[in-house]
């Protein structure tokens, strides 16, 4: 049920243009920017879009220009594991690694202790309005998310056209605080 489910909201996202992706990422970016978990948190962990995701570009350079340390995970496909670097260059520092994602360059991203992390905004797939993330089915956020540090704040964000009233969900799929989307944000509790 899940992969079906998956595919079809991929399929959803790959048919948009490049205007439609880029002008709502600029609208979810604003509202980021906005929210008060970001602006009072001083390391921010977020993911390197791909395939017609929320681009992430715009609110990386930002954060860095508002003093924010930025991170991105390293994925260690074998291990299931993401390791937070630092992004120091976002033209030079970044490379194409596990999946074809792009990611930060080991030798100009200094490690992030998991523990430091204020937030962490999340790819998904899709997502439900009580804010579980439906992944791409590896399991490493989910794993990620667990060893957080209790009050860091978990952020998903999505076009409006991933979000439903339920997704397929198991036990160890991670809910999330917040979900932003072009035109509203969800909230856990």
């Amino acid at each position: 049920m899940k992969t079906e489910f998956r595919k079809k909201v991929i399929n959803l996202r790959k048919e948009k243009d490049l205007d439609f992706i880029r002008h709502n990422s600029d609208i979810i970016t604003d509202k980021l920017l906005q929210l008060d978990c970001i602006k009072n948190a001083k390391t921010i962990m977020l993911y390197l879009d791909f395939n017609n995701e929320v681009c992430t570009d715009n609110l990386i350079k930002k954060l860095i220009s508002l003093d924010k340390i930025v991170a991105s995970p390293i994925t260690l496909k074998e291990e299931r594991k993401l390791i937070p670097c630092q992004i120091t260059d976002l033209e030079k520092g970044i490379q194409y690694g596990a999946y074809n994602i792009r990611e930060p360059k080991p030798e100009c991203s200094p490690e992030i202790d998991i523990k430091k992390l204020d937030v962490v905004i999340v790819p998904a797939v899709a997502y439900d309005k009580n804010c579980y993330r439906l992944g791409y089915g590896g399991g490493f956020y989910d794993r990620f998310l667990e060893n957080l540090r209790e009050d860091a704040t978990t952020i998903g964000i999505a076009f409006d056209l991933q979000i439903f009233d339920e997704v397929p969900k198991e036990d160890h799929d991670a809910q999330l605080d917040y979900i932003v989307t072009e035109s509203t944000i969800l909230k856990s509790h």
